[in-house]
């Protein structure tokens, strides 16, 4: 089996969870855990950033006849390219058996079996977060996908469910699988932490919340529990991408009168992130909606406690292993706020179950069933 792994429109270090899976996954297919032969579609940013994974059964090829921007409107005109001369892009693609869309979008379009990933179909369920040219965008490149894939995989039961109820496909054909964790980075011990952490200039006493500043991720409601909550020496700490809001959340935190105690890393490495786990008196993640909730889990496994909302997905992947709050009540989240950082009980009973859960999610399983749904897809299409 050959199977064709198109990264065409990722660029790296931008979307967090959805990278999160394409990288577990490109790992465990270079250490011989996958298909016979892999070969990554690549754009030239992930050409250059993707090397570590040319090795064993995984190749790099870079599709020069695709040409990927680095801002929002110049990926979009590379897409629509794609999208209206779809032999353009195709025209510099290897022959494979199985065409696998890890981040959804079906570029290169491909005769073969194909198999989409979908990580969740926010914009059914919160279309108020999209502009109608990006609900336009999403119908497309992820509703579009999934309807004329061969196989879908969703990664996660809620995902999945939400993919057969709203798309209309046939159950047989969507195939949930959740994301892995990376044992050797995400541990609750490591010893050079404090290398790692030394140009961050963390507080001494922090929550951590890793998520890009989109409005589902709820950092409006965040910032005003932190101005209401009784513990006034926690400082909150935030990562990812800002996309263009950093400045306004920061106003909203100094009207709040809190702005001294926000302080935003911008995107990390994984490695530095599980050291900030680590540091962390424990993670808030007041969440609106996930199609998984990899931080949740990452943090367990780094032995960080974690209050989360169970909204999506995380009620599957988090439910019994964490604080549970209300992402839509400022009191909830500032209530979880003051427990988890005052409660040493609660925080050793939390990061008991927390690496206890967070062990049952392996990347080794995810590849495992991802060559399975290929050989599926390529079974259906005979």
């Amino acid at each position: 089996m050959h199977v064709g792994y198109s990264l065409l429109t990722l660029f790296p270090g931008r979307v967090g969870g959805s990278e999160t899976n394409v990288r577990g996954l490109l790992g465990e297919f270079a250490d011989g855990n996958g298909p016979e032969r892999v070969t990554v579609f690549a754009n030239r940013f992930v050409a250059a950033a993707y090397g570590e994974y040319a090795r064993g059964p995984v190749s790099l090829h870079h599709v020069h006849s695709y040409r990927a921007g680095s801002s929002m409107p110049t990926r979009a005109l590379a897409m629509s390219t794609a999208r209206a001369l779809p032999w353009l892009a195709a025209r510099d693609v290897p022959p494979v058996d199985v065409v696998h869309y890890p981040v959804t979008v079906p570029i290169p379009r491909s005769h073969r079996p194909t198999v989409v990933t979908v990580h969740d179909l926010q914009h059914h369920d919160f279309p108020q977060f999209f502009s109608r040219a990006e609900r336009a965008y999403r119908r497309w490149a992820y509703d579009g996908a999934a309807r004329s894939a061969t196989m879908v995989v969703a990664i996660s039961e809620h995902t999945r469910e939400r993919v057969v109820e709203l798309l209309g496909i046939a159950p047989e054909r969507v195939e949930a699988i959740p994301h892995g964790l990376d044992p050797k980075r995400f541990t609750p011990l490591a010893d050079d932490d404090a290398a790692l952490v030394a140009g961050l200039d963390l507080p001494e006493r922090f929550v951590v919340y890793p998520a890009n500043l989109w409005p589902h991720k709820n950092h409006e409601r965040l910032v005003d529990a932190l101005a209401v909550q009784r513990e006034r020496d926690v400082n909150l700490v935030l990562t990812g991408q800002p996309w263009d809001r950093l400045e306004r959340l920061m106003d909203r935190a100094a009207r709040a009168g809190v702005a001294a105690r926000v302080r935003h890393l911008g995107h990390i490495e994984p490695t530095t992130l599980a050291a900030v786990y680590r540091a962390a008196r424990a993670m808030i993640f007041p969440s609106l909606y996930e199609g998984f909730g990899a931080p949740p889990l990452e943090a367990m496994a780094s032995g960080c406690p974690v209050a989360a909302s169970l909204r999506g997905a995380l009620r599957e992947v988090c439910e019994g292993a964490v604080l549970e709050l209300d992402p839509e009540s400022v009191e909830s989240i500032a209530d979880a706020l003051d427990r988890i950082v005052a409660d040493d009980d609660l925080r050793k009973r939390l990061r008991t179950a927390g690496t206890e859960r967070a062990a049952r999610f392996q990347w080794s399983d995810a590849a495992h069933k991802h060559t399975a749904v290929y050989a599926r897809a390529a079974e259906l299409a005979r």
